[in-house]
């Protein structure tokens, strides 16, 4: 119905009335607003930073693949949602000042949760952020001895952390990226191995780039939130960078080829297609309707059993009067 310059438009003006939203509720300090500061704060940046692509370049995820935003939030939530049940086992972070009204704290996480992979995949986007396209190296020799290398470290990486999650959870992410690389590169899908192959690491260091920038905006937004997530050990000793230590940026340059691995694995669901413009179809029978509705029943239930845990376990402190 709208052209792509409509569709920038129309995202240019929702970005502006969320963040007058958001930012005035924090500064007044209007509940539920400043409770739930953080999904204002990224959906309106994932905007802005959308439309500057679009102006810059001519195209961008929100005004020329919209229908793939909305694959990619669903998909955010549900691997964040898978994320929270494995943080019961690992205990890597928790909530506190949740607001105790159900549906203003579950929305509110919801929306938190459907902002993190597109807020990484259009920071990876922004021009600034693409300069390093143009790097090259000597081309990686991918053998069966390095894939199944990859296989071994990641369950090792993620037997560790489930054993001893007080001190060594921080692996789990290393051990999930290390074991969705070689399936997606084995499948034919999206790998960041295969650029490696091909001698090109620049959208690994984009996505690692956008993932520390992402970082960074995140920290911010969940201090500056009434309701706020925190990592209690073992990040507390060593150098601290912005309030943060070193260790958790290594976390967050890992954030954003692990959210491509995982997108690019949960492609497959869709013949390979995903939020990258030029994006392929994979060959040959596409999966029946049932498994792929299967697969939508399962994670909407995962999202569910989340929410619900979260609450249970995870969340510290309720705020009673909101």
């Amino acid at each position: 119905m709208f052209d792509e310059k409509s569709r920038a438009a129309w995202a240019l003006y929702l970005a502006i009335f969320i963040t007058l939203i958001g930012y005035t509720g924090r500064a007044i300090g209007l509940e539920p607003l400043r409770s739930q500061f953080f999904p204002f704060a990224a959906w309106a940046y994932i905007l802005f930073a959308d439309n500057i692509t679009f102006r810059l370049r001519g195209s961008s995820l929100a005004a020329s693949r919209t229908a793939e935003l909305f694959y990619l939030a669903f998909w955010s939530a549900a691997f964040c949602a898978l994320l929270e049940l494995l943080n019961l086992r690992l205990h890597a972070w928790q909530y506190l000042a949740q607001p105790a009204t159900l549906s203003t704290r579950w929305a509110g996480r919801f929306f938190s949760w459907a902002a993190i992979l597109p807020a990484i995949f259009v920071t990876a986007e922004l021009p600034p952020v693409s300069l390093v396209r143009g790097f090259t190296f000597k081309p990686l020799r991918v053998t069966p001895l390095l894939t199944g290398s990859f296989y071994a470290a990641g369950l090792t990486a993620l037997a560790l952390a489930l054993a001893l999650p007080g001190r060594l959870w921080p692996l789990s992410a290393a051990g999930l990226l290390l074991l969705a690389e070689p399936l997606t590169f084995r499948l034919g899908l999206g790998s960041l191995l295969r650029e490696w192959q091909g001698g090109l690491p620049a959208k690994t260091i984009r996505l690692a780039l956008a993932g520390v920038i992402c970082g960074i905006l995140w920290n911010y937004w969940n201090n500056a939130s009434g309701s706020s997530l925190f990592c209690p050990a073992p990040f507390k000793a060593g150098p601290f960078m912005l309030g943060l230590p070193l260790p958790a940026w290594a976390g967050f340059a890992l954030a954003g080829p692990l959210a491509y691995s995982l997108y690019s694995l949960a492609s497959w669901l869709r013949e390979g297609k995903t939020w990258e413009e030029g994006a392929w179809t994979m060959p040959g029978k596409p999966l029946p309707l049932k498994v792929r509705g299967g697969v939508f029943i399962l994670l909407s239930i995962a999202i569910y059993a989340a929410l619900r845990a979260v609450d249970i376990y995870t969340v510290q402190v309720y705020i009673g009067w909101i």
